[in-house]
Formats: structure tokens, C-alpha cells, sequence
């Protein structure tokens, strides 16, 4: 670290893949910041916004938490925040593009988390998952773009076979141009396949929260 990274933000790696046009880490004011096709994927402001996600949504150390699954891995800002909160969770973590699982490790500090890791399309994944899951994070993006699975009936209903009888599901979405829309399409789905729902717009971000149907028999 040098001096003028407090003043001059610094590239200290920059890549491209078949699934991100453009990978950069940028080091300003001392620490490093992921940009996925010019969208902010880590840092400060990323970090505020689950922050207060998991604060509204009652997600704290108090919950029983002993199996967490993330869909989107960038630079693992909720993975370390789960972590802190969640010490001996498993913790299991997807994403299609093993480049953002090798920038995490390097220059995010993932690679001194146990966390297991898996280089898969989430909508393959969780078809072929078998594994039943306390909490489940869906955070996928790739820049500002949002894979439009992520609405479809067939993904969420995968997904709702994943947790655990008090299991608990957040989504990070969009609420800006055509994911507002989308967002609420979401949340009327989201509505139909969990017993409970709660949402929570912060910033250009718009948070779901939810808990399956149980049928008591």
C-alpha cells in the first residue's frame, strides 16, 4: 500500500471472461474494491447495504444458523459478514464465473474463510443440490445486469426446496429501470411460495425476505 492510493484510486488487477467483460480490483484509500462491468461489487457502500438488509430482516447472531448457501460470490461481502455472525455455519458458495472465486480469494481475503466453493450456474446448482440449507442467499448479478432466471417459476421453485424447516431466504434485487418492474413480479411470486414475505428498498437495491410453506401433518 501507498500513500497516493488515498487520493488516486489505483487498478491493481484488471481481467475479462466469457461472463464479465470487464474485472477490475481497485485499491483507494488503502483498501481494495471490486468493479464488475463498471459496477461496484464490493466495499463500503456494498457492505451498508446488507448490512442494513440483514439488521431489518432480523438476521442476526441470535438466529440459528448451521447451513448457508450464497448464489453469487463476487467479492464476498455478505460471505464475510455471515461469517462474523455465523462462526461455525457451513457455508457453501456459488458462482458461474471461477474468476470471481479466484479475485475473492486473492484480494478479498476468501481464501482465509472455510467456505467451500463451486464453479456452477446457480440454476443448474440448485437443481442437482440435495442439501437442505438454514439460510440462502441470492445475490446474482454481473455488473448492473440481472440473470432473468432469477424470476422465473422453475428457479424459485427449486429454491424453495433447499431449506431447512426454519429456513430463511434474502434476495438482492434491483428497483431501477426494467428491474422495478421485475422486482415486483418478484415479489409476487416470492408471495405465492412463501408463508412469509417482507421487502425493503435500500438505496437502488430492493431486499426480499422470506420463510417456505410447511405443511403441518
Amino acid at each position: 500500500m501507498t500513500w497516493w492510493t488515498y487520493i488516486f484510486p489505483k487498478t491493481i488487477f484488471r481481467t475479462s471472461t466469457k461472463f464479465n467483460h470487464d474485472i477490475r480490483v481497485v485499491e483507494v484509500y488503502g483498501k481494495n474494491k471490486l468493479l464488475v462491468n463498471g459496477s461496484r461489487q464490493s466495499g463500503a457502500y456494498i457492505e451498508k447495504l446488507w448490512k442494513e438488509a440483514l439488521q431489518v430482516f432480523g438476521i442476526n447472531s441470535s438466529t440459528t444458523v448451521n447451513s448457508i448457501l450464497i448464489l453469487g460470490v463476487a467479492g464476498g461481502t455478505v460471505i464475510h459478514l455471515l461469517r462474523k455472525l455465523y462462526p461455525n455455519a457451513s457455508i457453501r458458495g456459488v458462482d458461474i464465473d471461477n474468476m470471481m472465486i479466484d479475485v475473492g480469494k486473492k484480494y478479498f481475503g476468501l481464501d482465509k474463510l472455510d467456505i467451500s466453493f463451486f464453479v456452477a450456474d446457480a440454476e443448474v446448482f440448485i437443481k442437482k443440490d440435495k442439501k437442505k440449507y438454514d439460510l440462502v442467499i441470492v445475490d446474482i448479478f454481473s455488473g448492473r445486469h440481472i440473470p432473468d432466471f432469477v424470476v422465473t417459476d422453475d428457479f424459485l421453485d427449486k429454491l424453495k426446496k433447499l431449506f431447512e424447516t426454519n429456513g430463511q431466504l434474502v434476495v438482492n434485487y434491483l428497483r431501477e429501470n426494467e428491474y422495478q418492474k421485475k422486482s415486483d413480479i418478484l415479489f409476487v411470486k416470492l408471495k405465492k411460495r412463501f408463508s412469509i414475505v417482507k421487502d425493503k428498498e435500500i438505496s437502488l437495491n430492493r431486499f426480499f425476505w422470506g420463510k417456505p410453506h410447511f405443511v403441518i401433518k
